[in-house]
């Protein structure tokens, strides 16, 4: 009933995800619209945006939206609004966070990268053929070298980028929750209620 008439090739939908049949711009006004329809108070949702923010910058692919989602439990954060805050990595985003993080990592390791640029691509599918056959020595030849530079240098990314969106956007979803107040109090017939300070969290 709710299929597409004409099914989508692959190709097709790959493009999509690198280029969305909407263009950037109304994709990202539509997931800011999705962020600011969803339930919770303002510090929790952009407590759950910011745990989205901070597990995209790690190289745990695959499984952001899952560890956002309990991270963000964790800390009482809006689930949703980490599901939204993962996508922070995706097609366009994850190869400048791959190098960021791997020579940020080998800076912090004292690790001289210049005649040995890391190859992400061979990397990951270690990375998968190891995980899939639970072949340890693979796993430290092919991914570790790589991996572990990445690890490390993607945790104070995570920290600033998580801290950065979650003071970033607070005050703004603040402002957002109360002028829907404000609304629904203008319809409101009788008496207005006084709205809380601006500070205030509702």
């Amino acid at each position: 009933m709710f299929q597409r008439r004409h099914k989508q090739s692959f190709l097709t939908k790959v493009g999509q995800v690198i280029w969305p049949r909407m263009g950037w711009r109304r994709t990202i006004a539509y997931f800011w619209h999705r962020l600011q329809r969803i339930p919770g108070t303002p510090s929790s949702i952009a407590a759950g945006f910011a745990c989205g923010v901070s597990i995209a910058m790690t190289p745990f692919y695959g499984t952001h939206i899952v560890t956002a989602g309990l991270m963000a439990w964790a800390i009482r954060g809006n689930i949703l609004a980490a599901v939204l805050g993962a996508q922070a990595a995706n097609p366009w985003t994850a190869p400048p966070l791959w190098f960021a993080a791997y020579y940020l990592g080998a800076w912090m390791m004292g690790i001289n990268v210049n005649d040995h640029p890391p190859n992400f691509i061979a990397m990951f599918k270690g990375l998968t053929e190891a995980t899939l056959n639970l072949n340890t020595e693979m796993f430290h030849k092919r991914v570790w070298p790589i991996f572990w530079p990445m690890l490390v240098g993607s945790f104070p990314m995570a920290i600033v980028a998580g801290l950065g969106s979650y003071f970033a956007l607070l005050p703004v979803l603040k402002g957002v929750h109360l002028r829907r107040i404000a609304r629904r109090e203008r319809k409101r017939p009788g008496p207005h209620i006084v709205l809380p300070p601006a500070g205030a969290d509702v």
